[in-house]
């Protein structure tokens, strides 16, 4: 069944004139030194031998050695091949050993897209304290650093989980626009104002999640509104998230171990426009899922009583304003 729809080699054109992959494998998965890190060497290998050519992947998730053994590996040309890598909030006081110790990691020779994984930084004192908004270095500092790296080694500089908030502080002295904005975009988190936002200035976005939520329950896998619309396509509910993203100009970037769903998630299918309204609209009947709200061992309070992911509030990200309305 699958396999009778046509692969996505569909890309896009970022601000730097680069083309940028509509699908790609993330990686956040696998133990580094464990049977789990040679799974994913193997399936990064297959996917980029199905015709993946866009490999996601992070410092914090600790697969940046597996990702480079398997680019490395597969016999695909690297020039063909787009790396994007994030650093973590700890290392926003240095960019440049950031994007080293990245290379270092992957022993590739250059990194497509290098970016920033969060606005929110941590001390570099070795206690890990989040940083608020105003301490240095902030976001802003951080990204003049990034500035520099462009380069040989890099070819291209991004963010992750900015909203417009924090996009507009960090394009009032940029000098750079991000190639990329890494966002959680779903049907419950649909991002119907950010998305917009970010092609207006240029800036692609890049997916995260888009087949949903965390743990066993996954209503953008299991609910009606999205099984309906699979079954008229004779195609997955995942099939189903990932083609919608696309047709908004979104790339996405899902993981999966088995080779059977990589080969399923890159053969897309065209929805229609009744069906690109009921995804837009499923977050006013089935839910809204913010996953940070999910991650409880990052969350903390703020000195007024209000709840804290990473050091910042809901409002200090831009996820909401002062009386909760959500304004991505």
């Amino acid at each position: 069944m699958a396999a009778e729809r046509p692969l996505c080699t569909k890309t896009f054109k970022l601000n730097n004139g680069s083309d940028f992959p509509a699908v790609g494998l993330g990686t956040y998965q696998g133990q580094p030194g464990t049977k789990e890190e040679d799974l994913l060497v193997e399936s990064i290998v297959h996917a980029l031998l199905s015709g993946y050519r866009l490999i996601d992947t992070a410092q914090s998730y600790g697969v940046e050695a597996a990702v480079g053994r398997a680019v490395r590996s597969s016999g695909v040309p690297r020039a063909e091949i787009t790396v994007m890598t994030k650093f973590w909030n700890d290392r926003h006081h240095d960019p440049a050993e950031a994007l080293q110790v990245s290379l270092r990691n992957l022993e590739l020779d250059y990194i497509d897209v290098l970016m920033m994984h969060f606005p929110c930084a941590m001390s570099s004192d070795g206690k890990r304290t989040h940083l608020r908004p105003d301490q240095s270095p902030t976001f802003v500092e951080t990204w003049k650093a990034m500035e520099s790296l462009v380069g040989p080694q890099c070819r291209s500089i991004g963010v992750s989980n900015f909203t417009q908030k924090t996009l507009d502080t960090l394009l009032e002295t940029a000098t750079i626009v991000p190639v990329i904005n890494q966002i959680e975009c779903h049907a419950l988190n649909p991002c119907l104002k950010l998305v917009p936002y970010c092609q207006s200035k240029g800036i692609h976005v890049v997916a995260w999640r888009t087949i949903g939520g965390i743990g066993a329950h996954n209503e953008v896998l299991t609910h009606g509104v999205f099984a309906d619309i699979a079954r008229a396509h004779d195609c997955s509910t995942a099939v189903v998230s990932l083609s919608w993203a696309v047709q908004r100009g979104i790339s996405v970037i899902p993981k999966s171990s088995s080779k059977a769903r990589i080969d399923d998630n890159i053969r897309l299918v065209t929805l229609t426009e009744v069906e690109m309204a009921a995804m837009n609209d499923a977050h006013k009947t089935v839910g809204r899922l913010r996953i940070p709200d999910e991650l409880v061992v990052w969350h903390g309070v703020a000195p007024d009583g209000t709840r804290t992911f990473m050091g910042w509030t809901a409002v200090d990200f831009g996820w909401e304003d002062e009386e909760g309305n959500w304004l991505t």
